[in-house]
């Protein structure tokens, strides 16, 4: 079934969702995410700047007001906890083995396991659209980098876009490493961008073995995104300030529960 054009006031409903979570909305993103021309975009941009409800900049337009649900950018969370991402990225990295394709999701604490791969790696190719992942990556002369073209968010450094799913869908990965905002039993996965959404989701469908890294102060937030159940996660590295109850609540739905 084709799915209908979305009329004027949807589009603009949608800008403004994605204004009052992150700040800003770029016209390239807009563009892909509601399948209309530039043109399109700037109009209804235009009218939504008529109604004082957002101020049009060069590329796209920023809210009037303060974000309700926004990002860090990826230089701050990656000063945060970083000793704790160091030892789930190292015991991530106990999982790679030689030969394999893995997929690691864009963020500050899967990079530590592209930083602690093995020296003895023989030949290991990673697929990721996190540019941080793989420029990391690069430097380890036994892997092979794959990266999807796309739009660049510089808030994460996150390839995204539909062009960024579709290649995804190609991909047969060994493990997927995925990185989340929040997680929870009630609300699963749960990030802020649509965009980072439909690439998280995607990812997940392209291997049997998803591990998620995610520290212990992540668990119990809830974002205004799910992008998958819990139960689509097979294991989850964490810190050890992650409470045993917690811990029992997610084992019970089948994950396995790795605390370092």
């Amino acid at each position: 079934m084709v799915q209908k054009p979305l009329l004027a006031v949807e589009r603009q409903r949608l800008i403004l969702e994605i204004l009052a979570r992150e700040g800003v909305v770029r016209n390239a993103e807009l563009k892909e995410l509601l399948n209309v021309s530039l043109v399109t975009i700037r109009a209804d941009l235009r009218e939504l700047e008529s109604q004082a409800a957002l101020e049009i900049v060069h590329g796209g337009a920023v809210s009037r007001r303060p974000a309700s649900d926004s990002e860090q950018l990826l230089d701050e969370r990656s000063r945060e906890h970083p000793d704790s991402k160091r030892r789930m990225g190292a015991r991530a990295a106990q999982m790679v083995k030689d030969d394999q394709t893995i997929i690691v999701d864009a963020g500050s604490t899967t990079v530590e396991l592209v930083n602690c791969l093995s020296p003895d790696l023989e030949y290991l190719q990673i697929v990721t659209h996190g540019l941080n992942i793989a420029l990391a990556a690069s430097r380890h002369p036994a892997v092979e980098v794959v990266v999807p073209s796309g739009i660049v968010r510089p808030m994460t450094l996150a390839i995204v876009g539909p062009q960024v799913v579709s290649f995804y869908e190609m991909v047969n990965a060994d493990c997927v490493f995925l990185a989340a905002n929040g997680f929870s039993p009630e609300y699963g996965l749960t990030t802020s961008n649509m965009l980072e959404v439909a690439v998280k989701r995607a990812i997940v469908q392209r291997a049997e073995c998803v591990v998620l890294l995610a520290d212990s102060s992540k668990f119990g937030k809830r974002h205004s995104l799910t992008i998958v159940p819990m139960d689509s996660i097979h294991t989850l590295i964490t810190d050890k300030d992650l409470a045993d109850a917690d811990a029992a609540r997610l084992e019970r739905i089948g994950i396995e529960v790795i605390r370092v």
